[in-house]
C-alpha cells in the first residue's frame, strides 16, 4: 500500500515538474517579444529569476561536470532560452525535482520503520529510480525543445529567404531587409523571426558574416551551415548577394521536397510493423478462431467415444 502511495506521489511530482518547465518557457523566451511586435524603441528590462534569490543556491546543490557545462549552455541557446538566468533556473528546477524525490523517499522510509525490511528495500529502490528519472527529465525536455525548434526554423527558411530576395531586389539594404523579414515572418514563424532579428543586431554591431556565423552555431542544421558558408564566400568574392540568396532559397526548397519524398517512401515500410504486430493477430483470431473451435469439438467428441 505504501509503495503505491509513493508511486502516485512521485508521478504527481514529475507531472508538476513538467508543468513547471512549461511555465518557465515564457520567461526564458520573452527577451525579444517587444521587438518582434514592432516596438523597437521599448527599453529592455531584465526579468527577475523565477525562483528569486534562491535560484543560484538551488542551482549549486548538485554538481555539474565540466564537459556538460558547455553542452548545457549550447543546448539552452539552441532551444531559444536567451534569458541571462536560464542556466541557473534550469539547474535549480532539476535539483528541486531530484532532491524532492529523495526527501520524499526518506520520509517514506522513516514512516515505515525498521519492522518492514522487505518493503523498505523496495521503497529505496523505487525512490532512487524516481530520483534518477527526475534528474534526467529536464535534460530530455531540453533536447526535445532543441530538435523541435530546429525543425520549425528549418521549415520557415525558404519563405524567409524568398522575402529577403524580394526586399534586396527592391533596393533595400541587407540590414533593413532582415529587419523587415523578421517583423513580417514572426506571426507565422516566431522562432525564425527572433533569430533573424538577432542576426540583424549582430550585423550592425560587427559584420553580416559574424551574424550568420553565430546563427549557424545557435541553430545546428545543415541549411544554416550552408548559409554561413555562402555569406562568407559572397563577402570574400564580392558576388551578387541577391542571386546568391535566391539560389539558396531554391536549393532549400528542393532539399525539403526530396526529404518529403524520402519520408513518403519510408512510410510503407514503417507501417508494416504495426500492421503485423497489431492487426495480424486480430485477423488470425477472426479467421482461425471458428476453425480451431470446430477442431476442438471434433477431438472432444472423438475422445468420448
Amino acid at each position: 500500500m505504501m509503495i503505491n502511495i509513493l508511486t502516485v506521489v512521485a508521478f504527481l511530482l514529475i507531472v508538476g515538474a513538467v508543468f513547471a518547465i512549461r511555465a518557465l518557457i515564457m520567461s526564458w523566451q520573452g527577451t525579444f517579444a517587444t521587438d518582434l511586435a514592432g516596438q523597437q524603441s521599448a527599453p529592455y528590462v531584465p526579468s527577475r529569476p523565477v525562483f528569486g534569490d534562491l535560484t543560484d543556491p538551488l542551482a549549486a546543490q548538485l554538481p555539474l561536470l565540466g564537459s556538460t557545462e558547455d553542452s548545457l549552455e549550447r543546448d539552452l541557446r539552441r532551444a531559444g532560452y536567451y534569458k541571462p538566468s536560464a542556466r541557473s533556473e534550469f539547474l535549480a528546477l532539476r535539483n528541486i525535482m531530484a532532491i524532492g524525490v529523495i526527501v520524499l523517499t526518506g520520509l517514506t522510509v522513516v514512516t515505515l520503520g525498521p519492522e518492514r525490511r522487505q518493503m523498505l528495500a523496495q521503497v529505496i529502490i523505487w525512490g532512487f529510480a524516481a530520483a534518477a528519472l527526475a534528474y534526467v527529465l529536464p535534460w530530455l525536455f531540453l533536447k526535445r525543445q532543441v530538435r523541435r525548434r530546429a525543425s520549425l526554423i528549418q521549415r520557415g527558411l525558404p519563405d524567409a529567404f524568398d522575402m529577403l530576395t524580394m526586399c534586396l531586389s527592391g533596393g533595400l539594404g541587407v540590414n533593413d531587409s532582415l529587419a523587415h523579414v523578421s517583423r513580417e515572418i514572426s506571426p507565422a514563424h516566431p522562432e525564425l523571426g527572433m533569430e533573424l532579428e538577432i542576426v540583424r543586431r549582430q550585423a550592425e554591431m560587427s559584420s553580416l558574416t559574424d551574424g550568420f556565423k553565430n546563427f549557424a552555431q545557435r541553430v545546428d542544421i545543415p541549411e544554416t551551415s550552408a548559409l554561413n558558408t555562402l555569406m562568407m564566400q559572397t563577402e570574400r568574392l564580392g558576388t551578387n548577394v541577391v542571386q546568391a540568396v535566391k539560389d539558396f532559397s531554391d536549393d532549400i526548397r528542393t532539399r525539403q521536397r526530396q526529404t518529403a519524398d524520402e519520408r513518403a517512401s519510408k512510410a510503407g515500410i514503417k507501417m508494416l510493423f504495426p500492421l503485423v504486430f497489431c492487426l495480424a493477430p486480430a485477423a488470425m483470431i477472426i479467421l482461425w478462431g471458428p476453425a480451431l473451435l470446430e477442431l476442438r469439438n471434433f477431438f472432444t467428441t472423438f475422445s468420448t467415444r
